[in-house]
């Protein structure tokens, strides 16, 4: 089911959009104000955001996700028409850019072309199968603690945002209250060699400086 995070300020028009694409099928994940997105560390596929939000320009928010994750699908629904703002949020990093009032046919017509890209470019990345013993890619496989397994089922749920250090610590079965950091390390890179004996391009775990790691956006994991 394919994820829609919805920012939009207006009360009755949230409530609205939202209703709407939850009829259409869709999992919808409905915010007031960008701050309010941001620390909820929503994983969504398809983001939808006015621009004249309460917090944060949702012009800023867009740039803000285009450069965290360059594959985000992002549409701006605004009532700003004009042309510097179309060009503006363009320029931003919006894939699609509709104006307010618009009719909910042509909001999901935008949402399902994307979300038709989204999944062909999925269909494309070859896939690490990943069970509760082994990382199989290929004819090449690799044994996997538990502990491993959890950590790449968290890491592939959280997306471009990644997992803290504590969350990692964690995944890996760490005391939260005694752990070292420079064990966390040695731990995260032995499942960096892991992944690299497979055949993948070399950084599948990316590190997140000051913050912790994630998976690289074009690694596609299957949990059999």
């Amino acid at each position: 089911m394919t994820t829609l995070a919805l920012i939009e300020d207006n009360d009755d028009l949230r409530a609205l959009t939202e209703k709407y694409l939850l009829r259409k099928g869709f999992s919808v994940c409905a915010y007031s104000a960008a701050e309010d997105f941001l620390e909820s560390a929503t994983n969504a596929d398809i983001f939808i955001i006015d621009i004249n939000l309460p917090d944060m320009i949702g012009f800023e928010l867009v740039e803000k996700l285009r450069a965290t994750d360059p594959e985000s699908c992002l549409i701006i629904l605004s009532a700003r028409e004009r042309k510097s703002d179309i060009i503006r949020g363009y320029d931003v990093g919006a894939d699609i850019y509709l104006t307010k009032p618009i009719e909910p046919e042509i909001l999901l017509a935008a949402i399902n072309r994307l979300a038709s890209r989204m999944a062909a470019r999925t269909a494309r990345l070859p896939a690490v199968e990943v069970s509760s013993t082994k990382l199989t890619f290929g004819e090449c496989s690799e044994a996997v603690s538990q502990g491993e397994v959890t950590l790449l089922h968290r890491l592939s749920v959280a997306g471009s945002r990644g997992l803290e250090r504590y969350e990692i610590a964690e995944c890996l079965g760490f005391d939260l209250d005694t752990y070292n950091s420079k064990a966390l390390e040695v731990r995260v890179l032995r499942l960096r060699r892991k992944l690299d004996k497979l055949g993948l391009e070399p950084g599948v775990v990316e590190t997140i400086r000051g913050f912790g790691y994630r998976l690289r956006g074009d690694t596609r994991l299957v949990f059999v």
